[in-house]
């Protein structure tokens, strides 16, 4: 019997307005392949559109049945941020195709991240954030965890952060504090 290892997926974005290297997705495609407490990182970039980017997303996991999803994308805030609450809303800015739909699907207005996420916000020098934006990151995060049956979560960075290792060790860490963390969703219940 062929078994595959369990893996993880983690995906970055690709360029979009002004940013024309975007960190997110040279991280992801940086761990592709890397092994993280006994699971495989599958990892790369999508096109930062919601018709292409999102429906990409959603058949890899369900393709590669990851037992975590992982998405990161950049910001122009300070520090790293994992983000816990993602909102069925779009801004007013198109993505790279020109698109800019009215609303993600018709889910619940709010959708909150039920993992365990200290150790990961430890390890990135980050912190819990409550705002995923009005753009892809937000409309990543709503649809992994509304389309999903698979724990995901949202990691933004700056546009100066290139430092998987400390991504790497915080998904080890967070593996371990499956069993004895808090979970996102309790701290804003």
């Amino acid at each position: 019997m062929n078994r595959t290892p369990p893996a993880i997926l983690v995906t970055g974005f690709g360029p979009f307005l002004d940013v024309g290297d975007n960190p997110s997705g040279r991280m992801a495609r940086q761990l592709d392949g890397r092994r993280v407490v006994g699971h495989t990182v599958i990892g790369g970039s999508l096109p930062v559109s919601y018709a292409r980017g999102l429906p990409l997303m959603v058949a890899q996991a369900r393709a590669i049945s990851p037992r975590l999803v992982v998405g990161m994308g950049v910001h122009r805030g300070p520090g790293v941020r994992v983000e816990c609450v993602a909102r069925n809303h779009v801004g007013p800015t198109p993505d790279v195709d020109g698109a800019c739909p009215e609303s993600l699907c018709s889910g619940p207005a709010e959708l909150t991240v039920g993992l365990k996420v200290e150790s990961l916000i430890r390890a990135l020098g980050g912190v819990l954030s409550t705002d995923a934006g009005a753009y892809l990151c937000n409309a990543w995060l709503y649809t992994a965890l509304h389309e999903l049956k698979v724990p995901s979560v949202f990691i933004h960075i700056p546009p100066d952060f290139d430092d998987s290792t400390a991504l790497l060790n915080g998904l080890a860490a967070r593996s371990e504090e499956r069993r004895v963390g808090k979970e996102c969703r309790s701290r804003w219940s």
